[in-house]
């Protein structure tokens, strides 16, 4: 896992020096996005580096990666405030890796779309568009007899109606369903706040992912 992680903060280095050298902002931005991918993966290992076996606390894997993006996607334009809530127990490497993408995808998503720069810039200043407090996401980790759930909870616009997650076309939620879907057999949904505004992305992992070649099962506690 040392090597892992030593490999991909290469990669890493590699990415951000081609980045300097471009200059189309969008080049830019797509090679920071693939930057703070690898980061989530090199942070799972990181953690496993430590451990004694393949497996890890899935909250050791959060609360750290929650520190870095919310350091990559707050600004002063844009102040968004992320907790985490709850445990989700033991889980295997694979799909602590898998599940890190997933949730940074996710959380970038909550922030570009549910928080637009301008609304908050507005909100900051007292305008219109609400109370001026930032916006938050709450990240909440359940482990229930039928697999892992994780929700990202928002506090922002919405989605519009009669928004689909399965006709997303945008690059973070198709890397989120095919791996969620594809990679962990499991299911991923995006639905609007039951009371007042907001939006709650779920995702699901069965728990034949969590036990026999993938690990074992062991519940919070």
């Amino acid at each position: 896992h040392h090597r892992v992680k030593n490999n991909l903060q290469t990669i890493s280095s590699l990415l951000r020096l081609q980045a300097r050298r471009l200059e189309g902002e969008e080049a830019r931005e797509a090679l920071g996005e693939s930057v703070r991918r690898i980061g989530a993966i090199s942070l799972v290992h990181e953690t496993l580096a430590q451990s004694a076996d393949d497996e890890v606390g899935f909250a050791e894997i959060v609360r750290p990666l929650v520190r870095v993006v919310e350091e990559s996607v707050s600004s002063p334009l844009r102040p968004v405030s992320i907790t985490v809530e709850g445990d989700a127990g033991v889980v295997p490497g694979q799909v602590a890796t898998t599940m890190a993408v997933v949730l940074t995808e996710l959380l970038q998503n909550a922030v570009d779309h549910a928080f637009p720069a301008a609304q908050l810039a507005d909100q900051e200043a007292g305008g219109t568009d609400g109370d001026s407090a930032p916006g938050w996401v709450r990240i909440q980790l359940d482990r229930r007899a039928d697999g892992l759930v994780v929700r990202v909870v928002d506090d922002g616009v919405g989605i519009p109606e009669g928004f689909d997650v399965a006709d997303a076309t945008g690059l973070g939620l198709t890397i989120v369903r095919t791996f969620v879907e594809g990679e962990l057999g499991g299911r991923i949904r995006l639905v609007p706040v039951e009371r007042g505004r907001g939006t709650v992305a779920e995702v699901w992992v069965p728990t034949n992912r969590l036990v026999g070649p993938w690990g074992d099962s062991r519940d919070p506690g």
